[in-house]
C-alpha cells in the first residue's frame, strides 16, 4: 500500500486527530480508541476511491481487535442491494480461497447488475467477513435497487402511479401500512410524498449544481425556486434520493432491532454504515430517516419488548460516544465519518510561504503544482499542527465542518463529526525515503539556497572593508576561543569571523591531517585549521602539479565573493597554495578530489535545506576513521509554535533530536551531539568594543528583524534553539 498525505480533523474541537511520523493510517487507532465504544458508526464516502478504501479497511481491522466475542461488527453497504444479501451471505461461508470467493462475488454481482460499483478496492475490506478467528463481520446490503429509484424519479408523476409503487416497495424495502414505523416513511400521506428536511432537499441540490449553502445568498435563491416548483425535475430527483435514504435507514432499523431482541442487550454487536456521502452528510438522508422510524416503533409497536428495544436504541445513538470504559453498559452513541479531497482546502490562500513561492513562479503551471505538492508534503511530515490550521482556515472546510449552522439552511449538526481528508494525487505520495527521514529537504530549498547563495556574495563583496576587531574578539572570546587563537588570526581578518560555536574545541586537529572547512565563509576557522594541522609551516612551495600536498586545508562556500577574498588573503598571509584551497561549492552535493582526516563547520549547516544529504555528502568526502566536527543551530526537541511563521532560516534548522539517529543510519559511529555552550543570547559587547568604528558599508546578514518577525522580540532563542557541535566518525 502507498502512502499518501491525510489527515483526520474532529469537528467537536476544531483539531486533528494526530497521527505518528512515518506510520500510514497511524490516526485510526487514535480515532479507534475515540469510538471503539459506539454503537454505529456511519462512513460517508466517495465510491470506490482507493485512498478512501484503504482507510476504511484500516478502521474496520483495528474497530475489530478492539472487540471481543460474542460481539458482532455489522457492515451495511450502499454498494448492494437488499435483493443481492444472497450472494454476501454465500461469499462469506465459500469454502473457496480468498481469490476463488471474490471472483465468484464479482461476477455473482455483474449478473444482478443492478448497481454497478467497482468493487475490486474494496476485496481487503470485503475478506474481512471470511476471517473465523476473533469477532465475526457481517456485510449486508444497504439499498433498495437502483432502477426502483429511477422508477420514482421518472414514471411516477400521478397520486396513483405513487400510490401502487409504495404499496409494491412495502412488501420488500419500506414499511408498510401496518407497520409501526410507517408513520417515519411520509411528510403528505395524501400525495406520497417523502418525509425529508428543507435543508437536506437544498444540500442535495447543492450537490448537484454547486451552489453555496454556506453563503445566506446563494441558499435563499434557491430555497424560493423549490417554493415555487414542488413538482419540479429537480425536486423529483430529490425524492428518488429519499427513496434511497428511507429504504437504507429502514433496513438498519430492522437490522438493530433484531440483534437487540436476539442477544437482549446492547452491548454485543456494532455497525458501520457506508453509503456515498451525500446520503449522511450533517446527519440528514440516512441518519434522519433512522430517528424517524426508530421513534416511531418506540411509540407504536403494540409489542412492549420492541417498543423497549427501539427507545434503548434511540436514546443510545443520539448519545456521543464514550471514550473509553470499561463498563460494557457504555456502548452507546453514534458518529459520523466524511471525506474530502485535500485539494479542496486550498492551503495557497492560507500558508504565506506558498503564496510567495507561487508569485515567484510566474505563469509556470508546472511549477506552481510541484510547489503545492512539495510544500504540502513538508508540512504534513514536519509541522502538521500548521497545515492543520491552514486547513480549518479554508471556507471550504470551515464552512460545512465549524461553522455549519451560520449559512442559510442552518444545519442543526456539521457535515461530519470526522472529516478523512486526502491527497489524491497518485504522483504525490509519499516515499519510503519521506518516511525515514527525519531531515528531509524543504520545498522552498532552491529559493533558500538562492537567497543565502545571494546575502553571502554582498557579505563577500565588502569583506575588505574595515570592521570591529574587538566586537569580534569579545564575541569569540565568549564562545570558547583563546586570545592565542585571535592574536594567530589577528586584527586585519578577525573582524570577519563568521560562526555560532567553535568546532575546533571538538575536532582538535593535529599534525599532519588534511582538513575540509564546509561553509568556510571568511576563512577565519580555516586559517585556524591551518595552523592546527601544521600547514603553515610550509611556505614558498613551488612544483608544476596543483595538487595538494597533505597537510592541507579545504573549504568549501556557497559564495563565489567568499571563496574569491579568501584564496586572496591565504596569498597574503603567506600561505602555501599547495597546502590551503578555497572552491565554490554546494555542502549537499560535495565532488571533491581528495578525502580528508577531518571535517569542520561552523554555521553553515544551519542554512543547508536537507541535513541528511549534507551528513551524506560529508560521509563521503572523509577518508575510514576520519571524523567530524559540525557547529550548528538546532531547535529543541518541542519544535517551534506553529502559531508563528517563523523566519526561514529557523524554520531550516535541524531538530536536535533527530540528529543522532539520522548520523547513525547514515552509517557514522560513535556519534555525540555536545553542547556549544554558545547562547543565542546574552552575550556581552564591551563598550569600548561596540563603539569602535567600522564601515558603514560593509554587509550584514543579521539586522533588525523584520516587520513580521517583531515577535521575536518575545521569545528566549536559548529556550527555543541550542547550539551544538556534532561529532562522529566514518568507521575505519
Amino acid at each position: 500500500m502507498k502512502s499518501f498525505i491525510h489527515r483526520i480533523l474532529r469537528s467537536r474541537t476544531a483539531s486533528a486527530v494526530s497521527n505518528q511520523h512515518g506510520q500510514q493510517f497511524s490516526a485510526v487507532n487514535q480515532l479507534v480508541s475515540e469510538l471503539k465504544n459506539a454503537k454505529l458508526i456511519y462512513f460517508g464516502e466517495f465510491h470506490s476511491e482507493n485512498r478512501i478504501v484503504e482507510f476504511q479497511t484500516e478502521l474496520i481491522r483495528k474497530w475489530r481487535e478492539s472487540l471481543k466475542p460474542p460481539q458482532r461488527l455489522h457492515v451495511v453497504m450502499e454498494h448492494f442491494s437488499i435483493d443481492m444479501q444472497q450472494i454476501l451471505d454465500t461469499f462469506r461461508q465459500s469454502e473457496e480461497t480468498d481469490e476463488a470467493a471474490f471472483e465468484q462475488l464479482l461476477c455473482s454481482y455483474q449478473d444482478v447488475g443492478t448497481e454497478g460499483h467497482d468493487l475490486k478496492p474494496y476485496k481487503d475490506l470485503l475478506l474481512h467477513a471470511r476471517r473465523d478467528k476473533g469477532v465475526q463481520v457481517l456485510l449486508h446490503g444497504g439499498f433498495i435497487p437502483r432502477n426502483h429509484a429511477s422508477r420514482l424519479n421518472k414514471e411516477c408523476k400521478d397520486i396513483e402511479s405513487k400510490k401502487e409503487f409504495f404499496a409494491k416497495m412495502g412488501e420488500t424495502y419500506l414499511p408498510s401500512q401496518l407497520d409501526p414505523m410507517y408513520g417515519a416513511l411520509f411528510e403528505e400521506q395524501s400525495t406520497y410524498k417523502l418525509r425529508g428536511r428543507p435543508e437536506h432537499e437544498m444540500l442535495i441540490q447543492s450537490l448537484m449544481q454547486g451552489t453555496d449553502l454556506y453563503s445566506p445568498v446563494d441558499g435563499e435563491k434557491m430555497s424560493k425556486d423549490d417554493e415555487e416548483a414542488e413538482e419540479s425535475p429537480m425536486s423529483r430527483l430529490y425524492q428518488a434520493q429519499l427513496l434511497k435514504d428511507h429504504a437504507m435507514a429502514y433496513r438498519i432499523a430492522n437490522l438493530m432491532l433484531d440483534h437487540y431482541q436476539e442477544h437482549k442487550s446492547l452491548n454485543n454487536d456494532r455497525y458501520l454504515v457506508i453509503a456515498g456521502f451525500g446520503h449522511l452528510k450533517h446527519r440528514l438522508g440516512v441518519p434522519d430517516c433512522l430517528m424517524g422510524y426508530l421513534r416511531e416503533e418506540a411509540l407504536r409497536n403494540i409489542d412492549q419488548s420492541r417498543r423497549g428495544a427501539a427507545m434503548d436504541l434511540l436514546l443510545s445513538l443520539t448519545d456521543t460516544p464514550v471514550m473509553s470504559s470499561s463498563n460494557h453498559n457504555q456502548t452507546r452513541g453514534s458518529s459520523l465519518i466524511g471525506c474530502q479531497m485535500m485539494y479542496e482546502a486550498y492551503l495557497e490562500d492560507n500558508y504565506p510561504l506558498l503564496q510567495d513561492a507561487i508569485e515567484k513562479a510566474g505563469d509556470d503551471d508546472d511549477e506552481i503544482e510541484r510547489l503545492k505538492c512539495q510544500m504540502t508534503k513538508e508540512l504534513y511530515l514536519k509541522n502538521p499542527k500548521k497545515l492543520d490550521e491552514c486547513i480549518l482556515k479554508s471556507d471550504e472546510i470551515r464552512s460545512p465542518l465549524l461553522s455549519y449552522a451560520a449559512g442559510v439552511a442552518g444545519f442543526q449538526y456539521p457535515s461530519s463529526d470526522y472529516l478523512f481528508l486526502y491527497d489524491e494525487d497518485d504522483d504525490n505520495v509519499l516515499t519510503d525515503a519521506d518516511l525515514t527521514s527525519d531531515q528531509d529537504e524543504c520545498p522552498f530549498s532552491n529559493d533558500a539556497k538562492d537567497e543565502t547563495r545571494a546575502a553571502y556574495e554582498s557579505v563577500g563583496k565588502s569583506a575588505g572593508l574595515k570592521g570591529s576587531a574587538a566586537k569580534a574578539r569579545a564575541i569569540m572570546g565568549q564562545i570558547g576561543y583563546k586570545e592565542e587563537d585571535m592574536a594567530y588570526i589577528g586584527d586585519d581578518d578577525l573582524y570577519n569571523y563568521q560562526g555560532v560555536a567553535n568546532p575546533h574545541l571538538v575536532a582538535k586537529i593535529k599534525p599532519g591531517e588534511t582538513v575540509l572547512d564546509c561553509g568556510s565563509g571568511l576563512g577565519i576557522d580555516s586559517f585556524l585549521a591551518m595552523r592546527d594541522c601544521g600547514a603553515d609551516k610550509f611556505v614558498d612551495e613551488s612544483s608544476e602539479s596543483h595538487d595538494l600536498v597533505a597537510p592541507f586545508v579545504f573549504g568549501v562556500d556557497l559564495s563565489g565573493t567568499e571563496v574569491a577574498h579568501t584564496n586572496k588573503r591565504s596569498a597574503e598571509r603567506g600561505y602555501s597554495p599547495k597546502r590551503i584551497r578555497f572552491t565554490q561549492g554546494d555542502i549537499e552535493k560535495l565532488y571533491l578530489p581528495y578525502k580528508f582526516d577531518v571535517v569542520i563547520s561552523n554555521g553553515a549547516f544551519c542554512l543547508i535545506p536537507s541535513k541528511q544529504k549534507a551528513f551524506e555528502s560529508v560521509f563521503n568526502a572523509l577518508k575510514p576513521g576520519g571524523r567530524i566536527a559540525i557547529s550548528q543551530t538546532t531547535i529543541k526537541t518541542d519544535g517551534l509554535d506553529p502559531n508563528y511563521e517563523w523566519p526561514v532560516c529557523m524554520r531550516m534548522f535541524a531538530k536536535l533530536d533527530t540528529l543522532e539517529p539520522m548520523l547513525t543510519r547514515i552509517g557514522y559511529q560513535n556519534v555525540a551531539v555536545i553542547d556549544a555552550e554558545s547562547p543565542m543570547e546574552g552575550i556581552e559587547i564591551p563598550i569600548e568594543a561596540a563603539e569602535e568604528s567600522a564601515s558603514s558599508e560593509r554587509f550584514k546578514i543579521h539586522g533588525k528583524y523584520a516587520d513580521q518577525y517583531e515577535f521575536l522580540d518575545e521569545h528566549d532563542m536559548d529556550e527555543l534553539c541550542k547550539i551544538v557541535t556534532v561529532y562522529a566518525e566514518k568507521p575505519m
